[in-house]
């Protein structure tokens, strides 16, 4: 019985998420309500409360809950590339993975355009997540620096400056893409700048 217990309440939590996400979306971060959360998928507000204290708290968990389920159906074995052809498939699997999936692209949007990132939110969804801004910058400096021992790339590179130009690159191109602004392929965008970046420091 108490086994029972716990799936329902989990998937109880997984339906406060869904619709928590749902509503983020269509009516921003600041103006969603737990009230609005809960009516959608037919619960009462305490329900919501039961499982989350604050909305930064649901907020911290959506993105904690999306990482982890990106990196499943990315590829672990890409989570920390040490290598430029490495670093250059990390970044292509992602672009990819957000390319063929719509809700993907929905909550990044969502993310990007419709929190209101205050220090305490940010403070409390960072503190939950922990490497939810600079990953990707983390991620880079982490492939440059073991590609200029390696000697793929020149030892007078500055590895911090290049990769915050890739980084730049990607979250540019990636506010572009989920804005619709234009229509493009994001992964050969991508690996274009990429590309380029990486030609002008090779050995």
């Amino acid at each position: 019985m108490a086994r029972k217990t716990r799936e329902e309440s989990e998937n109880t939590k997984a339906l406060i998420l869904k619709s928590a996400l749902d509503c983020f979306y269509e009516k921003g971060f600041s103006r969603t309500t737990f009230e609005d959360i809960a009516l959608r998928i037919n619960l009462t507000k305490g329900a919501v409360y039961w499982h989350f204290k604050n909305k930064a708290e649901l907020l911290a968990e959506l993105i904690r809950q999306r990482i982890e389920q990106d990196r499943q159906e990315i590829g672990s074995q890409y989570a920390s590339p040490a290598s430029v052809n490495e670093l250059r498939e990390f970044f292509r699997r992602e672009a990819e993975h957000i390319e063929q999936s719509p809700e993907v692209r929905k909550f990044i949007f969502f993310t990007l355009f419709q929190v209101e990132w205050s220090d305490s939110v940010f403070n409390q969804v960072q503190a939950k997540t922990g490497e939810i801004h600079d990953f990707h910058f983390k991620t880079a400096k982490h492939a440059l620096t073991a590609a200029k021992k390696n000697g793929e790339i020149s030892d007078r590179t500055d590895i911090k400056l290049i990769s915050t130009i890739i980084v730049s690159v990607w979250r540019g191109l990636i506010n572009t893409y989920v804005c619709k602004e234009v229509k493009f392929s994001l992964s050969q965008a991508f690996l274009e700048g990429f590309d380029a970046v990486i030609e002008k420091i090779k050995n």
